[in-house]
């Protein structure tokens, strides 16, 4: 491994900067024409954009949805995908400002340390360094920096779709080493009806977004109010959280309340609606009851699904229709996000699998994850890194917080793939 220099007080210096941001997605300040996605993310653009100038670096700002960072020359373009934006902070219990870059016992905590603004500023560090060392010189390497990635949607990297150079590959430090070769399918599907007079009235309200397991639900009964804790886990782990709404249910079911949405809670997984598949190439979808209200006269659940790479949406919501239908409900899938699968023996995932033994003496597989990244966005792309194998993912998490020694390990993988990309 070739071993990079880093002014270590700088770069910390500029990643508290970014992390300073407030850039919660479609959660962050004043929206306009130049801002579509918020003034936070916008400024957080800005922020990173105007640190890659300084650096001499050439940038372009895509409308307040994304930018792009360039460094070196040549015919082919390799991309770095990173982004901004960053989950809600839900809960109490942080040991430090979530919005802040804090370092505690050898981690640095905050909203974004790892998903994905640190990487974001390593990636920037990386390129610096390649450039200083004279390795780009017939190389060009783009740090493509959006911010909706949070959302699914994904409209900054649409954006670059529209009007700029494609890279010939790419890939996003927004996972974990080694590489990921494959990520299962994305949709998000609700789960609903309309409720008549004779159905017992509850107002019910819990989680807040597709991509977290609830941490907390509320509902009230007759005057009587009910309230469950879980806890709060990444929706391509859910069995790593606890879903609160869940929990909720069966209290309310415990003290006899007989609703439709309380019987349809009881089977929400992935055997009670008929949804337990699962193949060798990316393993067992994942179900994350995410977003549920219920009034008087309608009640709904927003599910996010991580669907295995052999199997097709329409087939997975039909599934869903079969068990919940009994129960008066109907399922509808609102948005799918395509699986990613680049084979094993590709040229990109072999040069980024011997990198990564090169850097760390590690010879982990490569990897199939339910997260969905950037990656997705382009042709011959896959996640790679921040996290290590056996390393705590605190992502979308209270606390959500990373190694120091370890970021700093993640800095010299990058600046070693790139030069070798």
């Amino acid at each position: 491994m070739k071993q990079y220099p880093l002014d270590e007080q700088a770069m910390f210096h500029d990643l508290r900067g970014l992390m300073q941001i407030h850039t919660v997605n479609h959660n962050c300040g004043l929206v306009t024409d130049d801002m579509p996605l918020g003034e936070g993310v916008y400024k957080a653009l800005n922020y990173v954009l105007d640190l890659a100038k300084g650096m001499g670096f050439k940038t372009k700002m895509l409308d307040g949805y994304c930018g792009w960072i360039e460094a070196g020359q040549g015919d082919k373009m390799v991309a770095v995908l990173t982004h901004v934006d960053v989950v809600p902070v839900e809960a109490e219990g942080w040991k430090a400002d979530p919005f802040d870059a804090t370092l505690i016992d050898g981690k640095v905590y905050g909203r974004g340390i790892c998903d994905d603004k640190g990487p974001t500023i390593l990636s920037l560090y990386a390129l610096k360094a390649l450039t200083d060392a004279g390795a780009l010189k017939d190389k060009r390497v783009r740090l493509i920096v959006g911010g909706d990635e949070e959302s699914g949607a994904w409209v900054c990297m649409k954006r670059y779709r529209q009007t700029e150079e494609l890279p010939v590959c790419s890939f996003s430090p927004d996972g974990d080493y080694p590489s990921t070769y494959a990520e299962k399918g994305i949709i998000h599907v609700t789960v609903s009806q309309d409720l008549d007079s004779s159905v017992q009235p509850i107002e019910l309200e819990g989680g807040k977004t597709y991509n977290i397991v609830p941490a907390s639900a509320k509902a009230v009964v007759n005057g009587k109010t009910y309230e469950a804790e879980g806890k709060a886990a990444h929706a391509s782990r859910p069995e790593l959280g606890v879903n609160a709404t869940r929990e909720l249910c069966k209290k309310l079911a415990a003290d006899g309340v007989d609703h439709p949405f309380v019987k349809l809670m009881e089977i929400a997984d992935t055997k009670g609606w008929g949804i337990d598949l699962e193949d060798e190439q990316s393993g067992k979808l994942t179900l994350n009851p995410a977003i549920s209200v219920v009034t008087a006269d309608h009640a709904e659940v927003k599910c996010d699904l991580r669907v295995p790479v052999t199997f097709k949406p329409e087939d997975v919501t039909a599934a869903i229709n079969e068990k919940v239908a009994p129960l008066g409900f109907t399922a509808v899938c609102d948005f799918v996000l395509g699986s990613l699968y680049v084979p094993k023996d590709s040229q990109l995932v072999t040069t980024l699998q011997r990198v990564y033994k090169d850097c760390t003496g590690r010879d982990d597989e490569p990897i199939s994850v339910g997260g969905g990244t950037y990656a997705r966005t382009f042709e011959n792309a896959v996640a790679f890194g921040p996290l290590l194998p056996g390393e705590e993912n605190t992502n979308h998490k209270t606390n959500e917080c990373w190694n120091y020694d370890n970021m700093l390990l993640t800095y010299q993988i990058l600046a070693n793939v790139i030069e070798e990309l």
